[in-house]
């Protein structure tokens, strides 16, 4: 009996936990980020794999390599290679597990091949891991490089990188310390890292003995003594992999009843060819055993674009319920094709993977295969509005009406829980969009930037910003959405403003006015016109801009609107020194943002209005309006804020002559900015910079 349809149902892992449901689409779980637990020793890895068996050679040479040295210099390396479903990555689990107490500072763990991560992905969460907010991590491979670079000096850390494909996958995720040490694995020879001194080590499939020692831990050794040749056979079979001898281990010991001799005939139906062949017909034979709803779901799991995935999103593409699809995916973990990640998010190797997608491509029609990719690309869209609405609220810009994913609902939950989910979905989103646009589904591809925008903004992932803005843009463009296209060319300038790119966001801020007809649009347009002039210094250019901006939200009775731009009326009054005038403007927009309960923008204006007392010299006034903007700040978990707070507390300590305090928060807005992949770092690192 297949899987029954169109079901909502869902289940609430606890008290902290928000639900939002579309009939049409599913369900998508918001989880309240938990307090901040005390600093502690990454340990990255997965689980060791149990059992294991032999590779003693192996584990006694990385033994003896594990370094003794302090300094800075080169770390490590071992290169282990060999064939896929060798053993590689459980080598190096178990590896990792036996010296993890002998890395005082930690275990690292990234995974690349075709469905992994890339080098500055894994760099982005191995800075997250070593104290780095994820909203400051920088936005650039170099940026991402550096920092990793300055925070791993000295450190006994161990760094495992799995599927690695390239030399310089492993280069750039080199901790600048003698005392650490790298465990690389990889399908072939990297002649780069064995010339720069990376010890190799081969890695080949199990001898037959260890072979049927494994094949024993896992289904019992007195049934693989009661029939000792179709035992040696069968792994014989498996290629003396270990993943096929895992899968095969699994699958008898949910059939208890089913003899050795049972399952070699099966195999030998299947599995001919070479080793990989052998591996397909161990993969042809656990499907064929498995009924069909959790087929279904195993092929399903080839459609997804993502590297891992949830539960929910899964049930929402097969347009079945979440508890019936978690029910399979357990029946798939158990027959060791799935892996359950620490987060709640399933992985599976790419053998798996890939024989996951062969079996749709078999059994499913290419119709039934994009409609399920189209149902997971709309999950990740409820998804983005519901965060985008909790973060920014209803009375923000929009193009694209949250309400066609929401139906009305107004998410209870607050923006840092909306900003987790997209802490954990952002990377998913951006391969959905990519998905769309080779699917022509530019809709969809532009919905979920502008949803998204609400993590770029607080986040400011500089890189990711840009280039999904630029898909965004290309996607109104075909979609024939002007409006759209306008709001994209907007969002993306606002982030290669955030980069320097000044000229490339005048060109799209310059079409953007040409675009704009409605009266809301064009008032963004001159926002984002007047914010590049103010970065440029042309003060009278954005003063023009604003006014014209504020006239329009004035007209239309928008609150939001009107105070965002009063305050940025008075910042380009402040930049023209006409400082009467800007203070009283800026106490305005105060007074608005707090009546339109604007926090962001109540918090903009303080900062604001500290920038203009520390120029006339009043620091404590400036003090007492950073110490509330940074507060407010904080509440909102705003980095971009932050940082900003700590460039103007720089400025004022500097100009009242504190040298130790300027230096100190000059040093926390640089390393705000750096983390952020901004260009203002290097300008803060410029003697008198804080004199400007």
């Amino acid at each position: 009996m297949g899987m029954s349809a169109g079901d909502s149902h869902n289940e609430l892992s606890g008290s902290a936990a928000q639900v939002v449901q579309a009939g049409s689409i599913g369900s998508v779980t918001f989880v309240a980020p938990q307090p901040q637990a005390p600093a502690a020793v990454p340990l990255l890895t997965d689980l060791a794999p149990n059992p294991f068996v032999n590779r003693g050679e192996q584990i006694r040479e990385m033994d003896e390599l594990v370094p003794v040295s302090a300094g800075l210099g080169r770390p490590v390396v071992v290169a282990v290679r060999g064939m896929p479903g060798v053993g590689k990555t459980g080598l190096l689990r178990h590896v990792a597990a036996r010296l993890a107490d002998r890395f005082d500072d930690g275990v690292l763990y990234a995974a690349f091949g075709p469905h992994g991560e890339t080098p500055s992905e894994a760099l982005a969460r191995f800075l997250v891991v070593l104290g780095v907010p994820e909203g400051q991590v920088p936005s650039s491979l170099a940026g991402r490089r550096d920092l990793y670079r300055s925070l791993t000096a000295r450190s006994r850390l161990l760094v495992v990188l799995d599927d690695v494909t390239d030399a310089a996958q492993v280069e750039v995720l080199l901790p600048n310390s003698a005392a650490a040490m790298v465990l690389v694995a990889g399908n072939i020879v990297l002649e780069e890292l064995h010339i720069d001194g990376a010890v190799p080590i081969s890695l080949d499939p199990l001898a037959a003995a260890d072979a049927l020692d494994l094949l024993k831990r896992l289904c019992g050794a007195a049934r693989a003594d009661a029939e000792p040749d179709a035992a040696m056979e069968l792994v014989g079979l498996c290629g003396y992999l270990p993943l096929a001898i895992r899968v095969v281990g699994a699958r008898l010991n949910l059939h208890r009843n089913r003899s050795l001799a049972t399952e070699v005939e099966r195999l030998r139906d299947t599995g001919q060819g070479d080793v990989l062949a052998r591996v397909a017909g161990v993969f042809d034979a656990v499907y064929d055993d498995l009924a069909e709803p959790v087929r279904q779901v195993y092929r399903a799991l080839g459609v997804l674009v993502t590297r891992d995935f949830s539960v929910e999103v899964l049930a929402a593409a097969l347009d079945a319920p979440v508890a019936q699809v978690r029910a399979h995916v357990d029946q798939l973990c158990a027959a060791n094709l799935l892996e359950e990640r620490p987060d709640g998010h399933y992985s599976m190797h790419r053998l798996v993977r890939g024989h996951a997608l062969r079996r749709g491509d078999a059994e499913s029609s290419r119709a039934d295969r994009i409609a399920m990719l189209r149902r997971a690309v709309r999950w990740w869209c409820l998804g983005a509005a519901a965060a985008d609405v909790a973060a920014t609220g209803r009375k923000r810009l929009r193009v694209a009406d949250p309400d066609v994913f929401l139906d009305g609902q107004d998410p209870a939950m607050d923006a840092r829980t909306a900003l987790a989910w997209f802490d954990r979905e952002h990377a998913n989103i951006e391969a959905a969009m990519r998905a769309c646009a080779e699917q022509g589904w530019h809709d969809l591809a532009w919905r979920l930037f502008e949803s998204a925008f609400a993590y770029y903004e607080a986040r400011k992932p500089l890189a990711a910003w840009i280039e999904a803005g630029t898909l965004a843009v290309e996607a109104a463009v075909l979609d024939g959405d002007t409006a759209a296209e306008v709001r994209c060319r907007c969002l993306l300038a606002k982030g290669l403003q955030e980069t320097d790119r000044h000229d490339d966001a005048a060109k799209h801020l310059a079409r953007a006015r040409e675009l704009a007809r409605d009266d809301r649009l064009r008032a963004s347009t001159y926002d984002f016109s007047g914010n590049l002039a103010l970065r440029t210094g042309r003060f009278s250019d954005a003063l023009d801009w604003f006014t014209s901006a504020l006239e329009i939200n004035r007209a239309l009775g928008l609150a939001r609107g009107t105070a965002l731009q009063t305050l940025f009326v008075g910042r380009a009054l402040t930049r023209l020194a006409r400082h009467d005038e800007a203070g009283a403007t800026l106490r305005t927009a105060l007074r608005l943002a707090e009546a339109a309960d604007e926090p962001v923008v109540r918090a903009k204006a303080l900062i604001a209005l500290a920038d203009l007392g520390a120029g006339a010299g009043d620091l404590a006034a400036a003090e007492a309006a950073l110490a509330d903007a940074a507060d407010l700040a904080t509440a909102l978990d705003n980095t971009a804020l932050l940082a900003e707070v700590a460039v103007l507390r720089a400025r004022a300590a500097h100009r009242g002559g504190d040298t130790a305090a300027a230096a100190r928060h000059r040093a926390e807005a640089i390393a705000a900015f750096e983390r952020m992949g901004s260009p203002r770092a290097a300008r803060l690192l410029v003697d008198g910079a804080l004199g400007e």
